[in-house]
């Protein structure tokens, strides 16, 4: 099962709507992989959701963890009563007894708990720092955070059109923003931005661009005129036309920018990335790093064949400093699915993710120290939610409005 099968049947779990079939395989899976990184990323991810919506508790977590190893290890008995209780509440045969009644209003309960608190389980994130041996440390990311926590990231970008117009998206109403041409602009209702177009750029004449960008802690969502969706990360840009033209469809990226691109054979779908990489797909998903300060640029393939610099990629691969090789494809696009992956990342690596998304400024007084993490958490968290977990590797870090000093 794939980590986005797994995070359907667990929100399915929590709002009960899920099916007999598709129960038996969440609880299969929980008896039979809980070691495996999917299963965790799985239930990371979904907790990162139904946090973000105010679904975990965290008065009552502490007393769902000490219930989570019991009802687990009874997970096939609870399994059968669920299920049957559910039926029989659903059918015209259903007891009528006060007793039975408060049975089936028990056992609900118990299960609606049992699925907060597998979720729970995760709100312990890992984090590895890696010396002489393995030693893990923990952070509880269901805490409160500090009053003057710095936010993370939000739902923000600006607009910039042919004429100069420079159009802030956040905040801005749905519908109709603006009209380039014969294309029409539009903020959809769930925040993303899409175009409607009919017809080439040629039969428009001259091709206008518009461009996307977003800044330190914003990340954005677009849809061009040939349906291909593109998420933006923070600190990032698109340059892309308006209305495509006939033969090819060609952007300008900067920043981070993952892309599932719509097929057209006809058609190529071309990227250039900072002068260094040209990219040619028909139809694929891919992620792109270009960040300046990160020192090189990192395609990344996930679904689909890629031309990079003339060269063939195969799902699973990446282009860097000219060369292809294996990747770590949940690493790569994690940001986009709403988590930081810090496995094998160096200290300043994790800073670089972390001033980009809380935008703020790191300083390292005496030098940066040598640090390696692993783990997953959440992009939703406040700033001091993500240093307390970082803290447990024998760093120190002192906020200073939005610069952030760091010290061994």
């Amino acid at each position: 099962m794939l980590s986005s099968e797994l995070r359907q049947l667990l929100r399915k779990y929590i709002d009960h709507s899920i099916s007999e079939e598709e129960f038996h395989r969440l609880w299969k899976t929980l008896d039979e992989r809980k070691s495996d990184a999917d299963w965790h990323n799985a239930i990371a991810q979904t907790l990162s959701d139904t946090a973000l919506h105010g679904l975990a508790d965290p008065e009552e977590s502490e007393m769902r963890l000490k219930k989570i190893q019991s009802l687990i290890d009874a997970g096939e008995k609870n399994k059968r009563q669920y299920f049957q209780d559910n039926k029989e509440g659903k059918t015209s045969n259903t007891r009528s007894s006060t007793e039975k009644q408060k049975k089936g209003l028990v056992v609900n309960r118990i299960f609606r708990y049992a699925a907060i608190l597998i979720l729970l389980l995760v709100s312990v994130v890992y984090f590895l720092n890696k010396r002489s041996r393995k030693e893990f440390a923990t952070v509880v990311t269901t805490q409160p955070p500090l009053q003057d926590s710095i936010k993370p990231g939000i739902q923000k970008a600006l607009l910039t059109l042919a004429d100069g117009t420079v159009i802030p998206l956040d905040g801005m109403a749905d519908g109709i923003i603006a009209v380039q041409g014969k294309a029409k602009v539009v903020k959809l209702s769930n925040g993303q931005i899409s175009y409607q177009a009919n017809g080439s750029a040629e039969e428009e004449g001259e091709i206008i661009y518009n461009k996307m960008s977003t800044p330190r802690g914003g990340q954005y969502q677009l849809v061009l005129p040939d349906g291909t969706s593109i998420w933006l990360n923070a600190e990032s840009s698109i340059t892309y036309p308006a209305i495509f033209a006939a033969h090819e469809r060609r952007v300008i990226i900067t920043g981070e920018v993952y892309f599932e691109v719509a097929k057209d054979k006809t058609k190529p779908f071309r990227v250039v990335v900072a002068d260094e990489q040209e990219i040619e797909v028909l139809g694929t998903h891919f992620n792109i790093n270009a960040y300046s300060d990160e020192g090189r640029v990192k395609t990344s393939l996930l679904e689909g064949s890629l031309k990079v610099n003339k060269q063939i990629l195969k799902p699973g691969q990446a282009f860097m400093d000219g060369k292809i090789g294996a990747t770590d494809i949940v690493q790569d696009i994690a940001w986009k699915n709403g988590v930081f992956n810090f496995n094998n990342q160096s200290l300043a690596q994790v800073m670089r993710q972390l001033a980009r998304w809380y935008n703020i400024e790191v300083v390292y007084p005496a030098g940066i120290p040598k640090k390696e993490y692993g783990g997953e958490i959440g992009r939703n968290l406040t700033l001091d939610q993500v240093l307390k977990g970082l803290e447990s590797s024998g760093i120190r870090f002192q906020l200073e409005g939005r610069r952030l000093m760091v010290k061994s």
